[in-house]
């Protein structure tokens, strides 16, 4: 069984430092194994076939499915901890992080492959495998590498 419990508590950490309302956690959904739910927006997270994808939804109801998917669910973890705490940086005027990885390009050892999904580059390491949108191909390129401790410690720079 997967522990899901690192994530739930940065869910709630980063929702709550960006004042989002009716959050949640819920293991007990119809369309995956666990959904971080909140007024403002929503992720799903499921298995599929070898592939753990996640699923968004916005404030408006739409469905964003296969946003990405990874082949590890350490990866998964990387994700959207760096895009939760990366929204709620922007949100709560904190310096944001991604520029200074994106300004070093792909990581060494990391290899891009396109995909058939039209705005999504598949990252390959030998820590697994990632489809992830083309817009942050080489900050999560040094993420994947990057062990999750470091990755928290680096969310949290500059905040009380």
């Amino acid at each position: 069984m997967v522990d899901f419990s690192r994530l739930s508590a940065n869910w709630f950490e980063w929702t709550s430092r960006a004042r989002i309302g009716g959050v949640a956690v819920s293991e007990d959904c119809e369309d995956c194994q666990v959904a971080f739910t909140s007024d403002n927006e929503s992720f799903h997270l499921r298995q599929e076939n070898d592939w753990w994808v996640v699923d968004k939804i916005d404030d408006r109801n739409q469905r964003r499915n296969d946003l990405a998917r990874f082949s590890t669910f350490d990866l998964v973890e990387k994700y959207l901890i760096w895009r939760w705490s990366s929204i709620t940086r922007s949100a709560i005027g904190a310096k944001s992080l991604g520029a200074q990885l994106q300004r070093l390009g792909m990581a060494p050892g990391v290899e891009s492959a396109a995909t058939d999904r039209e705005g999504a580059v598949e990252l390959r390491t030998s820590d697994g495998s990632a489809v992830v949108p083309r817009s942050i191909e080489n900050i999560f390129s040094h993420l994947m590498s990057k062990p999750m401790n470091e990755i928290e410690q680096l969310v949290h720079e500059g905040l009380r």
